[in-house]
């Protein structure tokens, strides 16, 4: 197994330092084009168990995978397999990157009950205001959800003026550019589409918000 060290120093050995039991996480497989959305159950050395939330008509599919990878905490983990305990999933690290700067670019997940969104003019008609559920969010960029199937967000796409609000409150406004697009189910089984976002400009929080409230 490779045990080196990622670009934050992360070593597979050593994820319970940096994964947090009841964290978000995005679960896929190579032979899937879909993510799921799921929960770190436990971190034991280089072991996750996940929350089993992929659906029973496509199991076979997903086990049959000849990679998968696990987004959680900026860290883009691979493994070459994936067992079950009976109930969850097991997930033994191979390899571990840091999506980002695990020290000064922390991301937070928002369930969607904390009613944190992004308002924007829609890019296709540059008139209609459009209001979606943001995923998760970092000091480099967000994600929200669309529905399945939308063209809206192709990477390269750039929308000026994003607000991020949380609650009725203005955190921040951001020009941004999409960087990619995935198909994803969330943990009720309903499919929608993730839009990941890369800020372009460097103003910041509203004044008086340094980070999101949780």
């Amino acid at each position: 197994m490779n045990q080196g060290n990622s670009s934050a120093g992360v070593n597979a050995i050593e994820l319970e330092k940096h994964v947090r039991k009841g964290a978000a996480t995005m679960v896929s497989g190579d032979n899937l084009d879909i993510s799921f959305a799921a929960r770190v159950l436990g971190v034991h050395g280089d072991t996750l168990t996940i929350a089993n939330t992929v659906p029973f008509d496509l199991i076979s599919r997903f086990a049959n995978s000849k990679n998968f990878t696990l987004l959680v905490e900026l860290l883009r983990i691979r493994s070459d397999k994936v067992t079950s305990d009976g109930k969850n999933m097991i997930f033994r690290a191979e390899t571990v990157d840091s999506v980002g700067d695990t020290r000064s670019d922390e991301r937070f997940t928002f369930a969607s009950d904390e009613n944190v969104r992004c308002e924007f003019t829609n890019p296709a008609d540059n008139e209609t205001q459009l209001s979606k559920q943001v995923l998760d969010m970092s000091a480099s960029g967000f994600s929200l959800k669309t529905f399945p199937g939308s063209t809206l967000f192709q990477p390269g796409t750039e929308i000026p003026g994003m607000r991020i609000l949380i609650g009725n409150k203005l955190y921040s406004t951001r020009n941004a550019v999409s960087v990619y697009q995935r198909k994803f189910m969330d943990e009720d089984g309903k499919m929608y589409q993730q839009a990941g976002f890369k800020f372009l400009t460097e103003n910041g929080p509203a004044a008086g918000q340094e980070r999101p409230v949780r």
